[in-house]
């Protein structure tokens, strides 16, 4: 019986852990390419696109914040340190540049605490400001 409550401790600590976590690019495949898809090209009137927009968003300090408070992103069961090192490898990946200022988790948790209400609106308001 003790056994089995020990498994049981042990397997939930390892659960709840980041035991589990993942490299960026297993990340994205788990979080974020059943929507925007495999290569960041979204869904034409369901899901954005995001290859053209990571890079630009991410040099706005407005469009920092919109890709942490974005559901998927707030939302999501990743550590502030891995949702950072995900937005990181997806600007670079999907931009081909590292030439931009990388998230910190401590950015990440500075933002993701604050809720973003009006997800459209604020992306057309940003898509406009970047151009």
């Amino acid at each position: 019986m003790r056994s089995r409550v020990a498994l049981v401790g042990t397997l939930l600590i390892l659960t709840c852990s980041s035991a589990w976590s993942f490299e960026p690019s297993m990340n994205y495949a788990l979080q974020c390419m059943g929507c925007h898809t495999p290569d960041g090209s979204g869904t034409p009137g369901r899901v954005p696109a995001i290859r053209d927009t990571l890079l630009s968003f991410a040099r706005l300090p407005d469009g920092r914040k919109f890709l942490v408070q974005v559901p998927g992103s707030s939302q999501s069961m990743l550590t502030d340190a891995e949702l950072a090192a995900l937005l990181n490898w997806m600007i670079e990946t999907f931009s081909g540049t590292k030439a931009f200022s990388c998230f910190t988790a401590a950015e990440v948790a500075r933002y993701r605490s604050q809720t973003l209400v009006h997800v459209r609106a604020e992306r057309e308001r940003l898509l406009h400001t970047s151009r």
